[in-house]
């Protein structure tokens, strides 16, 4: 995925591993808020999330799959986690490798206004980490992060 002309869309292992631990904290207690708001906080603090796109280059939007909750955007934290992630949803190697990273902050938004297209949430690192928040709650999660400092 990365090449050396291109820079790396991947975060530092570092970071990508944070982000596991604290995946693997909230799955271990899932009703803590202080290990939601750790992950969640992490999540947000990446440079970019990464994408499927589907539909057209002047027009790309992210993949969407059905889980439980109901329809979810795919969303990755490395190029190499999407590429698995298309894979187990039965995408092609082509099809799953097509990807669009969106800058942070940005991402946010553009991700919430799809709540009006029918899709349900955002899951990031399906299948392996698979966790996942309600579109209606991006912008909320934002502002409560913005507003208040990190819970431990």
């Amino acid at each position: 995925m990365d090449s050396p002309e291109m820079p790396s869309l991947n975060p530092s292992a570092e970071v990508v591993a944070d982000i596991d631990r604290k995946a693997a904290r909230l799955r271990a207690e899932p009703q803590s808020f202080a290990a939601m708001d750790g992950l969640w906080r992490a999540v947000y603090g990446l440079e970019r999330w990464i994408f499927i796109a589907r539909g057209s280059q002047d027009d790309p939007k992210p993949y969407a799959g059905e889980l439980s909750p109901g329809p979810m955007v795919f969303a990755f934290t490395t190029a190499e986690r999407a590429l698995e992630g298309g894979r187990s949803v039965g995408l092609s190697d082509e099809e799953a490798s097509l990807l669009l990273a969106v800058p942070m902050p940005g991402a946010i938004e553009w991700v919430a206004s799809f709540a009006g297209s029918g899709i349900a949430g955002i899951a990031f690192d399906v299948p392996s980490a698979g966790y996942y928040a309600p579109l209606t709650n991006l912008l909320p999660m934002r502002d409560h992060m913005t507003a208040n400092p990190p819970v431990e």
